[in-house]
């Protein structure tokens, strides 16, 4: 059944990967405005830090999580047909908007389902950790050759394509159900979900720390393009770069991942982050654009570990009645600091040079760690019932 759940949350993955590339491409295409197409991302990216842990809350409940999951991918299906078809701006927004407020399921939603697909959890975890990193280096270099060669049109029709796709083999899954325990009403599960959450120490540590340090690489997504430009002239092998971090991500998972169950995930989190930051900060230190290839496969290597880590501690600290909530959860806090980080680094460009803002992402990974670990400390005991 793993290997069905694999293909499934591939495929939602791969087409929810595409979007923001896509998305970008047809604003500007339609437009000719970085403002609007900037616009247009927050519109995708913004609704789902609301969203996720409402979701995941219903997630939880609810006796038909396939099918929960199959609709998420078939409004994705709708939504990007919408984007394809409809021309003007705000069907665009509009459309982005809708496709959003679902996203935390294609991640967390169907990452919550594993341990109940799987008797090799650690080893499940570290597949479906994987297939993140797959998709994202799938996902935007797919959506950028079918821009390139057909148009972006081309590639929501795609994405539209692989998203039904991935609801339809959704439905073929079959999870078992919920073990037997108290279901409270839906916003009573939802305010326990939170405080549980919000009290336990290595949970809300691990939680902290990557929802930050994902917030500081935000500040990447306008810094890297403008190094790219001090270096050769031209922001183009953005692409080449990021493709590159994921797979010196994906190598460094494949060579880690029978090790990283010998300690607990939040101790390789706040490990992991500092590293991180530190091969962040030799970013600058590369003279032609081939050398920042080489110290971003590096960078790679370094981050592969935080992604299953962080899955890890959802799964060890927290109840099989609310996995579904805190997976989406974090997933919303990731996404929403992510946003706010790419927002934040156009203005401090105008200010500092694209280095200044490398090493302020580099710096924020060991502030993350920092915080992470002060979270992580259990200054009170609390009687937690789920």
């Amino acid at each position: 059944m793993m290997r069905l759940y694999l293909l499934c949350a591939g495929l939602a993955r791969l087409a929810d990967e595409m979007v923001a590339v896509t998305l970008v491409l047809l604003a500007l295409e339609r437009t000719g405005s970085s403002a609007l197409s900037g616009l247009v991302v927050a519109a995708y990216t913004i609704p789902s830090v609301v969203s996720g842990p409402l979701l995941g809350a219903w997630l939880d409940r609810t006796a038909h999580p396939v099918a929960t999951l199959a609709g998420n991918q078939f409004a994705l299906a709708a939504s990007t047909l919408a984007m394809a078809l409809l021309p003007s701006t705000p069907a665009l927004a509009l459309s982005a908007f809708l496709a959003g407020l679902a996203l935390p399921l294609t991640s967390g939603g169907f990452t919550s389902l594993v341990p109940r697909l799987t008797t090799n959890l650690s080893r499940s975890t570290s597949d479906d950790a994987l297939l993140f990193t797959a998709a994202a280096i799938g996902g935007p270099a797919l959506a950028g050759v079918l821009a390139a060669t057909s148009g972006p049109v081309t590639a929501a029709l795609v994405i539209a394509a692989l998203a039904l796709a991935g609801g339809l083999c959704t439905l073929w899954l079959r999870v078992p159900p919920h073990p037997p325990g108290d279901h409270p009403p839906l916003f009573v599960a939802l305010r326990r979900g939170l405080r549980h959450l919000a009290v336990t120490p290595p949970l809300r540590g691990t939680t902290i720390a990557s929802a930050l340090g994902y917030g500081a690489a935000g500040l990447l997504a306008t810094a890297l393009p403008a190094r790219l430009t001090e270096l050769d002239g031209t922001p183009h092998r953005l692409g080449l770069l990021l493709a590159v971090l994921e797979t010196g991500c994906a190598v460094g998972l494949l060579a880690l991942r029978r090790r990283l169950d010998r300690w607990p995930p939040e101790r390789v989190v706040l490990t992991a982050l500092p590293l991180y930051g530190a091969a962040l900060a030799t970013w600058p230190l590369a003279s032609t654009t081939w050398a920042l290839v080489a110290l971003v496969a590096l960078t790679g290597l370094v981050d592969a570990p935080i992604l299953p880590a962080t899955i890890s501690a959802r799964q060890r600290y927290t109840p099989p009645t609310l996995l579904g909530q805190l997976s989406t959860t974090g997933a919303s806090l990731k996404i929403g600091t992510y946003a706010l980080g790419a927002a934040a680094g156009g203005p401090l460009l105008s200010t500092w040079p694209p280095s200044g803002v490398i090493w302020l992402a580099a710096a924020g990974q060991v502030i993350a760690a920092t915080v992470g670990a002060a979270a992580t400390t259990n200054r009170k005991t609390l009687r937690v019932t789920p």
